[in-house]
Parts: structure tokens; C-alpha cells; sequence
């Protein structure tokens, strides 16, 4: 999941669907019924939704998709069954809300007609989009997405990061086995999908394993007072606190944490990812996190491509390395499949075995969610450092 961003309540939501994405779901299907028309041959359209305002690092990641485009095009396009297509990227800016990216993903499709589309980043956005994708036929990869639901039930959707199932069970295992702790709590957003359903994940993963959860605290999106439930927390006797929270909530709630008297472990999920609104704070030394993209010295392609940034001043974070892993997915999905036709390119994706991304290899053996490593992070001195990789499992 992206590392910022901020979830609707479930009233406004629920208004958002009915009064905008419903009616856009509705129209949508209409038009996809109709023959959408092929997109130009000398051209490779692709659809980019992502939430630039108010979100630097996405800025960033829109610029190294773009720039990744262009040296793409500059080398003559892509190879795609036997000619050179050159490369469009579409950006749309959703701004981070469902009735936004609803109306920029009909556009994308219907009067674009985009082959296949990147994004969207939040699990909020991407789950009525990827109704919206499969019923369209566009295959859709979502860079950060990671609620499994996005995916489930669907041929057309996918995604390059850590499904939340996985995040859960490797936090739960690492901080019972590795941490040796007993006792874990939460504390979560609860009308956040991201939010709420890693929370659950960690708790029925930690459970399983023998660990005890003696409390799950919720909190109202928007707050910023989380005392009364930090002092729950502490009194449970609970050994580690798990927050799999956005970085607007967690430097403070580790703050208020720390002075309500908890003396835990901080832990935490891939929202933590590259923020130094985190790393720098001194209650968050030694906490862990889970992470989908470790820094380090690239081979191959990724190193002419980490190369190409670093020269235009493009910071390779995590949230930068995994939507270049979900265009590059895309593109190489074309040149296996031969077409950038939407239906052969969803086709190309599913058959993709060991592509080498910046975040590691990625595979697509079960359905849209990658079978691929993750990774465990820990917070020493202001740094995030890798403490463990976990090869993928089935």
C-alpha cells in the first residue's frame, strides 16, 4: 500500500460510490458493450492514475514512469511483434478520490483507449476501478494496492506489491518467531481497507501461531487525540504495538504512545516505506516493518534504468520502484504477447515467469497477486535497514 494518503469515512464513501462511481460503473459498462475501437498502430497507449496532489513522492514516480517512457521511445519504441510501437503514457491525476479516479478511468478507456492501465495506488481507489477494468477487458496493474480483494474474482487485475495477506502473516511470524513476542496489539484506521484489513491479517496470523492479542483499538479517520486508546494499549500488557497506519497517523500516535508509557515494539507495514516522517523520529528506533523494495546495487537493465534517474535527480524510493515495476510489467507483457491488444496483453501478464523488477522477481503463477519475496525492515539511527528477506511461497 502507498506510504501516504488518506481514506474516506465510510458515509462519504458510500455517497461518493452512489452518486458518482455507481452511475460512472454503470455508464461504463454500457460503453464497454460497444465496440471500443482499436488503438492506433503506431502507438502503445497506457493509462497512469495516480493521486499527484498533495503526494511528493508520487510526483516523483510519475517523473521516472515518464522518463522511462521516453528512453524507451528514444531507442526507436518498443519491440512488439515484430515492429516498433512507440510508447504514450496517459497521466490522470485522481487526487486521491474515488469519484475522481472513476470518471479519469472511463476517460482513459473509453476516449483514450488505452491498452491497458498503471494504477491505481490506493486499495480504496483501485477496488472499484478494477470493476471497472474487468468489465472493460483492460488489463489494469496497480503499483501499491494491496487489499485482497482488488484482485480476487477478477482475470483482468493485478498488482506488483505484497498482497496484505502476505504482509500480515510475515509481520505476525517475524515478531512470534524471530522477535520471540507473545503479546502484539493494534491500533488502526477503521474506515481504511488498507488499514483495517491489515490489522485483521496480523491478528488472525499472530493468533494462529499462539501469540495473544488483547486488544484492537480503532480510531475515526481524520483523528489526532489517540491517548484513550494508547492507554488501553499499555495496560494489556501488550509487548509490541502493530500500526498499519499511513505516515500522517503513526509519528504521532508513536509520540503519544511513547508518553502514555508504552515500552514495546513499534511494527508496522509497507505504508512505512521510504518515509523519513518515521525514520528520523527517536520513539520509531528499532521498530519493524514489513517492505516490497530494498535499495541496493542493481544489475542488467534495473542498473541502466537506476542509472537514468539518478541523472535526472529521481529519488528510487519504494513507491518509484514499484511503479516501474508495474509499466514495466506492461511492457513486457506486450512484447511476449506480440500485441498490445487489450485482451492478448492481459493474456501476456498472466504469462509472465521471473521478470526482474526493481523490487525483485516477479511472477504471476496464481492469479493478478505476484508471487515475489518480501522483505523486513528495521529502523536504526533515522535509517531504514534490511533485516530479512523472505523468499515467495506459494
Amino acid at each position: 500500500m502507498m506510504p501516504s494518503g488518506r481514506a474516506q469515512p465510510r458515509g462519504v464513501l458510500a455517497r461518493c460510490l452512489a452518486l458518482c462511481g455507481l452511475a460512472a460503473l454503470c455508464a461504463l459498462t454500457a460503453l464497454a458493450a460497444c465496440s471500443r475501437g482499436a488503438a492506433p498502430d503506431e502507438e502503445f497507449r497506457i493509462g497512469l492514475l495516480v493521486p499527484l496532489s498533495g503526494a511528493p513522492s508520487l510526483v516523483e514516480a510519475q517523473r521516472a514512469a515518464e522518463a522511462l517512457v521516453a528512453q524507451v521511445n528514444a531507442e526507436g519504441g518498443l519491440a512488439v511483434g515484430g515492429r516498433r510501437l512507440k510508447v504514450r503514457l496517459l497521466v490522470a491525476d485522481t487526487g486521491g478520490q474515488v469519484e475522481r479516479v472513476m470518471i479519469a478511468a472511463s476517460r482513459l478507456i473509453r476516449q483514450e483507449r488505452v491498452s491497458a492501465l498503471v494504477g491505481p495506488y490506493y486499495s480504496r481507489e483501485a477496488l472499484p476501478v478494477a470493476d471497472v477494468a474487468e468489465q472493460s477487458q483492460v488489463p489494469l496493474v496497480s503499483p501499491t494496492a494491496s487489499s485482497p480483494q482488488v484482485t480476487q474474482g477478477r482475470h483482468y487485475v493485478f498488482r506488483v506489491c505484497l498482497v496484505d495477506t502476505v504482509q500480515g502473516r510475515v509481520m505476525a511470524r517475524y515478531a512470534f518467531e524471530a522477535l520471540g513476542l507473545r503479546r502484539a496489539a493494534v491500533l488502526y484506521d477503521e474506515a481504511d481497507a488498507y488499514s483495517g484489513g491489515l490489522a485483521r491479517l496480523f491478528c488472525d496470523g499472530f493468533s494462529l501461531l499462539g501469540g495473544q492479542v488483547p486488544t484492537r483499538e480503532t480510531y475515526p479517520t481524520g483523528a489526532s487525540d489517540f491517548r484513550a486508546q494508547l492507554a488501553r494499549i499499555r495496560a494489556s500488557g501488550a509487548q509490541a504495538l502493530f500500526l498499519p497506519n499511513f505516515t500522517g497517523d503513526v509519528p504521532r500516535q508513536m509520540a503519544q504512545a511513547r508518553a502514555a508509557g508504552f515500552a514495546g515494539v513499534f511494527l508496522g507495514g509497507d505504508s512505512w516505506s521510504e518515509s523519513e516522517a518515521i525514520f528520523g523520529l527517536p520513539q520509531a528506533e528499532g521498530a519493524f516493518f514489513s517492505s516490497n523494495f530494498v535499495s541496493k546495487a542493481f544489475a542488467g537493465q534495473r542498473a541502466q534504468d537506476a542509472e537514468l534517474l539518478k541523472r535526472q535527480g529521481i529519488p528510487l524510493d519504494s513507491v518509484t520502484a514499484q511503479t516501474l515495476d508495474a509499466l514495466g510489467v506492461v511492457l513486457a507483457a506486450a512484447q511476449a504477447a506480440g500485441s498490445v491488444d487489450p485482451v492478448s496483453l492481459c493474456a501476456g501478464i498472466a504469462s509472465l515467469r521471473g521478470y526482474e523488477g526493481f523490487t525483485g522477481r516477479l511472477s504471476f503463477e496464481r492469479g493478478g497477486d505476484a508471487l515475489r519475496s518480501a522483505h523486513v525492515l528495521v529502523i536504526e539511527a533515522g535509517q531504514a535497514r534490511s533485516r530479512k528477506e523472505l523468499e515467495p511461497t506459494p
